[in-house]
């Protein structure tokens, strides 16, 4: 794969329909509308926008996270909701917002929940949106927190790579500041990646690894990463659902003050676009 990718970046990314006219009140014809995407199923930027003019829901109905050693104080599994809402404002940026709500269980059996974050920003389309072999996009963005601290800025650098055979990459590098519970200010870099492959029109499989290290000098270990894989299905052009499982792996011998990755992680969910 590494041996294709510079005579890939290179190719001809030419556009097959002239999109430039539509905006969100000129709406893109379905006929030319992009292959239905998501960032939901694994987390990961996109580097393809949303056409100009649509509207697309995405979330999870189950996205568990769980831990089965947890130190006194920590939680040990939770539940999370974060629906998206992104909306095409032109033929190659969209703009998006995502709510989050949460019950956690703790160490003690007891549980709690809260809304977390209201997280908000727009994606670029730098290159590739409709065909050519790489595309490329920039997303900055702004985590705001509805109780406590921890304000979170960032931005995230994504590249779609298109091979042969129905097989397709996705790349997503994330630079994050924020602050800890001390209210200590540190900085976060995220690196991951998915292998992509189309098992037949309706349906895609994918395999993912994500990784994360952090300048926060509060816990103990300051890396932490994650696996998973999983399936989507289109059941028409602007509906698909997706379910998959991913794997903490960060060392299991886990000490109260690390940052460390959940034990598993089911997910199902669905994508709706308009």
């Amino acid at each position: 794969m590494c041996l294709g990718l510079p005579s890939a970046i290179f190719a001809d990314d030419s556009q097959p329909f002239d999109k430039s006219g539509y905006s969100l009140f000129n709406p893109v014809p379905n006929v030319q509308l992009r292959p239905l995407s998501s960032e939901a199923y694994d987390g990961f930027t996109d580097a393809r926008t949303l056409d100009a003019g649509h509207v697309q829901a995405e979330g999870e109905f189950v996205n568990y996270s769980f831990n089965s050693t947890t130190p006194a104080g920590y939680d040990r599994g939770q539940f999370t909701w974060a629906p998206r809402i992104t909306v095409g404002l032109l033929n190659n940026v969209d703009f998006f917002i995502r709510p989050s709500y949460a019950i956690q269980t703790h160490f003690s059996n007891s549980s709690s929940s809260e809304f977390g974050r209201i997280t908000t920003g727009v994606k670029i389309n730098l290159w590739g949106n409709d065909n050519g072999t790489t595309a490329l996009a920039v997303r900055p963005y702004l985590s705001i927190p509805t109780s406590g601290s921890g304000l979170l800025g960032g931005g995230d650098l994504a590249l779609l790579v298109r091979l042969p055979q129905g097989f397709y990459l996705k790349f997503d590098s994330e630079f994050y500041a924020t602050e800890n519970n001390n209210r200590t200010h540190f900085a976060g870099f995220d690196n991951s990646m998915s292998i992509n492959k189309s098992l037949c029109s309706k349906a895609d499989a994918y395999l993912y690894l994500d990784s994360t290290v952090t300048s926060d000098s509060a816990p103990s270990q300051q890396w932490f990463g994650q696996t998973g894989f999983g399936l989507d299905y289109d059941f028409t052009s602007n509906l698909q659902i997706f379910a998959g499982i991913g794997f903490g792996i960060t060392a299991p011998d886990w000490v109260a003050g690390q940052t460390r990755a959940y034990d598993f992680n089911p997910r199902f969910g669905f994508v709706c676009r308009f």
